[in-house]
């Protein structure tokens, strides 16, 4: 017996499938002025530059606030030794442990560059909510690590 389907649909004309036709040339939509309009616009990437531009803006706030002077501690090798060693701590609250004991004992100029290198973002911005911590940032001024501006 063969399979007979009941529609009440109307079979599709030739003319149907000319949807210019109905529907007018495809083409930017017009304003009332007759200017172009902008209907769908192509987001953009940021800048890569920019994204690390605003991460060191953060850390360059933090920094004024550091005594500018040059210690001996801005050796490049010394630098890896302890971004390895904070690097293989097994949690980033431990690394982040490791940069603030960094920061107490060699200065948080270094301590930032130190954090900069484990180019590791989570840690660096937790890093930096611990310089902002009330009680670092009195453990640091009465050091003589940082002072007010």
């Amino acid at each position: 017996m063969p399979d007979i389907i009941n529609s009440n649909l109307e079979p599709i004309d030739e003319k149907d499938l000319d949807l210019e036709s109905k529907f007018g040339k495809a083409g930017p939509e017009k304003t009332s002025r007759g200017q172009e309009k902008d209907t769908f616009k192509v987001e953009e990437e940021p800048n890569k530059e920019m994204i690390f531009a605003e991460r060191d803006n953060a850390y360059n706030k933090i920094l004024s606030k550091v005594q500018s002077r040059k210690t001996g501690n801005d050796d490049q090798y010394e630098i890896e030794e302890d971004a390895k060693k904070a690097f293989e701590k097994q949690d980033a609250e431990s690394q982040v442990q490791h940069l603030v004991d960094v920061a107490m004992a060699k200065g948080v100029v270094y301590a930032v560059k130190v954090a900069r290198h484990l180019e590791d973002n989570y840690v660096l911005d937790k890093f930096h909510d611990q310089l902002l911590a009330e009680e670092l940032h009195n453990a640091l001024k009465q050091k003589g690590l940082i002072e007010e501006i």
